[in-house]
């Protein structure tokens, strides 16, 4: 079955746009982790996505995750609550263009309404300003999170571009 999708394309051309978010979790730390085990990095990104039609991965093989991984452009963070992984995002550097793409961001179900999307989307941001690249983009779309969209307006980026994708279920 075929469904049409909005997609967005957002951006940020200056880190002081940044509309920081709090989160008062307890024992929650944001971590550069997980790239070196590509079965983690894997079940993240299949249990995260498992609701927001995250699919184009769900088929590699370990070695094809390991070659991600491997790639040097690609930042990994993992957020965890004591020891409990509670979200992950990944950013591409590409500092050939001066550009840094937030490629996936997302957190498990038992954090929705926690503020911790606000909160990992700011270490994020504030991350990927740190490579001074002229600007920060992520694209999202209809379904995601209906919040994501919200998310990325409120911590300062705006839509540059949309457009409607016909995808596959």
């Amino acid at each position: 079955m075929e469904q049409k999708v909005q997609r967005y394309f957002l951006e940020t051309k200056n880190k002081k746009d940044l509309n920081p978010a709090v989160c008062g979790i307890y024992n929650l730390k944001i971590l550069e982790q997980g790239k070196d085990d590509p079965q983690f990095c894997k079940f993240l990104y299949q249990k995260i996505g498992e609701d927001f039609h995250w699919k184009d991965r769900l088929a590699w093989s370990l070695d094809e995750w390991k070659n991600y991984l491997n790639n040097e452009k690609l930042k990994f963070f993992t957020a965890f609550v004591g020891d409990e992984p509670a979200g992950y995002y990944e950013y591409l550097n590409h500092h050939d263009i001066r550009e840094v793409e937030i490629t996936y961001f997302g957190i498990f179900k038992n954090y929705f309404g926690k503020k911790l999307g606000g909160y990992l989307l700011t270490h994020a941001l504030e991350n990927a300003w740190k490579h001074n690249p002229r600007r920060v983009w992520v694209h999202t779309c209809t379904l995601d999170h209906p919040n994501a969209l919200r998310n990325y307006i409120a911590r300062g980026m705006s839509i540059f571009k949309k457009e409607f994708v016909t995808v596959v279920n």
